[in-house]
């Protein structure tokens, strides 16, 4: 199974068989396209565990070869994917810099959540006038209405319906 890592600098930990310390372990890495690395040199952590902050430089698969006291003796497989850090940024510029217009309409109950904040915010920022049967939401400029609803009160209990 392959390991999952970020671009740039992750550390790689190494078990030694049997958790044997006191070993010298090294590791080749090729990198997606099968350049091969410098041998790089784990250090101990204790216990026959050792790690290696390597950086992966690029999207793709990398292969490592282990070896301890340079015998060989197993194979990695790191997946390196740039997600973590596209994901955020995208959630960042989809909330602080992409616009949307506000609605014409009241949305549907299966509206996306984009249309459904867009009503949120009409609702709480345009002018709403009301009578005795109904009441209104005008938009941003107060030249049109969005929507409608029937109210009504009878004298125990107000209503308002649906926006239409």
């Amino acid at each position: 199974m392959a390991e999952l890592y970020d671009i740039g600098s992750n550390r790689v930990v190494y078990r030694a068989e049997s958790f044997t310390a006191g070993k010298t372990v090294t590791a080749y890495f090729w990198n997606p396209s099968l350049a091969k690395s410098a041998l790089q040199t784990f250090t101990e952590i204790e216990l026959g565990l050792y790690y290696l902050d390597y950086n992966f430089a690029s999207v793709g698969t990398y292969i490592g070869l282990f070896y301890e006291n340079g015998v060989a003796k197993t194979t990695g497989i790191f997946r390196v994917i740039a997600l973590p850090t596209t994901i955020n940024e995208e959630i960042v510029d989809a909330l602080n810099v992409d616009t949307h217009g506000e609605p014409s309409t009241p949305p549907a109950a299966s509206s996306s959540i984009v249309e459904k904040l867009s009503w949120l915010f009409a609702l709480a920022r345009n002018k709403i006038k009301q009578t005795s049967t109904q009441q209104t939401i005008r938009n941003d400029a107060d030249d049109a209405d969005i929507g409608t609803a029937d109210v009504g009160d009878d004298s125990v209990t107000a209503t308002r319906g649906k926006f239409t």
